[in-house]
């Protein structure tokens, strides 16, 4: 009997051995699901203004020429920018900003009876962070301050493709 119980203590510790190795082994977090909390002073830090802003910014990824980028729609784009769709959509109207380069493909059928169906306007994250350094370096947030011309020349000249 002190054969067979020294076996079973044997088989025993050699079980409980392998659990903890494997307990201490897997890292549990002390939160749900997988994005980490923003909250903590171990939290990563975003590494730039833009960085922060862009975070919450939700992406959409459609092929271009093969290759899976990332877009924004304009109604994206006008959160990050504190505005209104319709904001944007005077901009590139007036000429302050070019039309969006993408867009998603067209409906089919007429929508609206003689107009022609285009496909929703789509902006790349170069384009996003373009906009909102630019909005940032000529003050377009404080009325008082805004240099539209200065704003309509950059964007137009140095706009990413």
């Amino acid at each position: 009997m002190s054969k067979n119980s020294g076996y079973f203590n044997e088989l025993l510790g050699r079980d409980q051995g392998h659990l903890l190795e494997e307990d201490v082994d897997s890292e549990e977090s002390d939160y749900p699901g997988r994005t980490p909390p923003r909250n903590r002073s171990n939290s990563p830090k975003p590494k730039t203004r833009l960085d922060e802003i862009m975070r919450d910014a939700k992406a959409k990824s459609y092929k271009v020429n093969g290759e899976l980028r990332d877009f924004y729609t304009i109604g994206e784009l006008a959160k990050l920018l504190s505005r209104k769709a319709v904001t944007i959509r005077m901009w590139e109207r007036n000429g302050w900003i070019p039309h969006a380069n993408y867009r998603t493909p067209a409906p089919k059928g007429e929508q609206i009876p003689g107009v022609e169906p285009k496909g929703r306007r789509l902006y790349s994250r170069e384009q996003v962070e373009f906009l909102l350094t630019a909005v940032e370096i000529y003050s377009l947030n404080s009325q008082a301050e805004a240099d539209w011309s200065g704003f309509k020349k950059h964007t137009t000249t140095k706009w990413p493709v």
